[in-house]
Formats: C-alpha cells, sequence, structure tokens
C-alpha cells in the first residue's frame, strides 16, 4: 500500500502510550495501515532517512490520530541554544544531544512481546537494561545487524527474524546498570511498574535529586575514560555509545562514583575528563544540581588533590556552606 499524495487520515488510529517513543509510534501504526517505513521516509523526510524527524510530529499524528502535542513530546526535537546544540525529549532538555539514539534504537524482546510498544527511554544512550524485565537491551539481532527504525515492522528485524524473546537471546543486566535504568526512567516516565525500588539504594546518595540530563552526563564523565586509556580524554567525546560500550561506562562509573560520595576507599585512580565537569558544573541550572557538583567537587579535590580540581573547588568561596570543607 503506497502513502497517498494528499495526507488524509488512515483508517486505524490509536492515541501514543505515555511512555511510547514517537518514532516508534509511527512505525507501529505504519504497520497497522499495511505501510513501510520506508514510505513514510519518503513522505515525511527523505528516502534513505533511518528515523523520522520531529518536524514531521504533526503530519503523523494527523495520519494516526494521536494527540500532536503529546506525539512531538515522544520525539528527539534538536536545536541550538545558546550557540550550541540541544535537544528536547519528554519535556526535559538535554544539553548534550548524542546522550539521545535517533537512528540506532534499542529494543527490549520481552517488551515488544508483552507490549507491543518502543519505549521512550530505550532512546537515552546510557539507559541499557529494561526496568520491567531487567534484561540487557539489545542494538543488535541475532543476524549481526544493528537495530534501525528502517524495519519491516516493530517487532521484526531487517533480516526477517522476530526481535521478541521468541527469537532473540537475552540476558540479566548487571544490577549497576539496571539501577542506572531505573532512575532514568523514575524521571522521564510516568511511575511504571518497575523492579527498580529495591536498587535505588545501589546508586550514591544524592543522585536521585539530579536533573536527567546532570544524571546522565555525571556518570558519563566518571565512566568514560577506561582504564586502559593513557590520557584522561575520551577517544571520542561526542559519539553515540553501542549498548554494550555504554553499559561499561555506566558500571565504571558507578565504581568510581559510590566510593567518592560514600567517603570509601576507592579501588582505583581518578580518571574524569576535567573539562567535562567543569563544563557540568558551569552549566548547571538547578539548586539540586548546583549543590552536589559544589559538593562532589570538593570531595574529589581532597581524595585526589590536583591543579584542575583546586581550581574548580576555587570556583565559590561558600562551599563550606554545604558542609564539605571540613570533612574528615
Amino acid at each position: 500500500m503506497m502513502l497517498r499524495t494528499e495526507i488524509t487520515p488512515f483508517p486505524r488510529q490509536d492515541e501514543i502510550a505515555p511512555d511510547e517513543d514517537g518514532v516508534g509510534f509511527a512505525l507501529r501504526m505504519a504497520t497497522a495501515n499495511g505501510l513501510s517505513f520506508r514510505e513514510l521516509a519518503v513522505h515525511l523526510a527523505s528516502p534513505g532517512h533511518l528515523y523520522l524527524p520531529a518536524h514531521a510530529s504533526n503530519t503523523i499524528a494527523f495520519m494516526f490520530g494521536c494527540t500532536p502535542s503529546r506525539l512531538k513530546n515522544a520525539f528527539v526535537v534538536r536545536q541550538c541554544h545558546r550557540g550550541t546544540q540541544t535537544a528536547d525529549f519528554l519535556g526535559h532538555r538535554f544539553l548534550r544531544p548524542y546522550h539521545l539514539r535517533q537512528g540506532s534504537p534499542q529494543v527490549c524482546p520481552a517488551c515488544l512481546a508483552e507490549y507491543r510498544i518502543a519505549r521512550a527511554i530505550w532512546s537515552v544512550c546510557l539507559v541499557t537494561s529494561c526496568p520491567l524485565h531487567g534484561n540487557r537491551l539489545l542494538d543488535r539481532c541475532q543476524c549481526g545487524r544493528l537495530t534501525r527504525w528502517r524495519r519491516p515492522a516493530l517487532d521484526i528485524c531487517e533480516c526477517g527474524r522476530g526481535l521478541t524473546t521468541a527469537d532473540q537471546r537475552v540476558s540479566r543486566a548487571d544490577p549497576r546498570e539496571l539501577a542506572v535504568s531505573c532512575q532514568v526512567a523514575s524521571l522521564l516516565e510516568p511511575p511504571p511498574n518497575q523492579i527498580g525500588p529495591r536498587l535505588a539504594k545501589l546508586l550514591p546518595c544524592g543522585v536521585e535529586g539530579l536533573s536527567v540530563d546532570a544524571f546522565l552526563r555525571l556518570f558519563w564523565i566518571f565512566g568514560i575514560v577506561g582504564p586502559g586509556q593513557p590520557k584522561d580524554h575520551p577517544g571520542c567525546a561526542s559519539r553515540c555509545l553501542p549498548t554494550a560500550e555504554a553499559a561499561d561506562v555506566v558500571c565504571r562509573a558507578f565504581d568510581r562514583l559510590v566510593p567518592v560520595v560514600a567517603n570509601r576507599p576507592s579501588k582505583e585512580p581518578l580518571r574524569v575528563p576535567m573539562p567535562a565537569l567543569q563544563a557540568l558544573y558551569d552549566e548547571c541550572t538547578s539548586t539540586a544540581d548546583v549543590r552536589f557538583i559544589r559538593c562532589l567537587i570538593a570531595r574529589l579535590q581532597k581524595r585526589f588533590p590536583s591543579p584542575q580540581l583546586y581550581r574548580l573547588a576555587c570556583i565559590d568561596p561558600q562551599l563550606s556552606l554545604f558542609g564539605v570543607a571540613d570533612e574528615p
């Protein structure tokens, strides 16, 4: 069935689910109406597009009967903010758009089999596990292909193999990455039936009050430098990480961040890209974000003294107000 030249409502319509991804909704409804993703892309973007742009959301809403504002909220909307690229997604602003996946979505085979929707949090790079099932997300089919929105159906790979648990091997996620994924889900989605409350205790004290942008950037900063790198600088700072690599980043960050916040002995030296930490400090806007980063910098300077950390710690002479200057 070819897309009509003049857009009119299609016979099968539905509302987007509260936790559903916007592009995933478009693919789900296109399949229900006998359309291919390529046909949508030809009309709404270009023949070779791997995802649908946010400016097409109003047209998609008209075609498939959902509320335009709800659908646009579930699209990654990139824009220029103060001379730099930012992205809005699910009502939150992300100052580093590479923390969001657009052309290379992840999937939870169990969710696809049970709920038949693509969850919006799968588009967040450091979300590497499913808060509902506890499984590691997949960004590759068993055939070896990367998962793309440009596929025959929501639960079918380009190779024809299903993307549900019937055709894909799933593995349990590490508790550290699952705790991070649950926290992101709690910030971005309506309260889901998560397995996360018991894992919340694993997170460093105070991070639960951070904005989602600061939370993701903090874990990226503490985990992006691998143990074998000669310098504390990421090899490619702005790329979207594959799921397995993102999971490694999250677990490394967890192991490095928890001892600092909890005043426990650290097993390894600090490996943090200082320019990224300073940028996070400079760009914090909420009171909770500013307070946590200030305290963290002061603790880092005490445990891992360096000229860079000293300069950061001296930016605000009132750090003692936060109870960190006199810590043992």
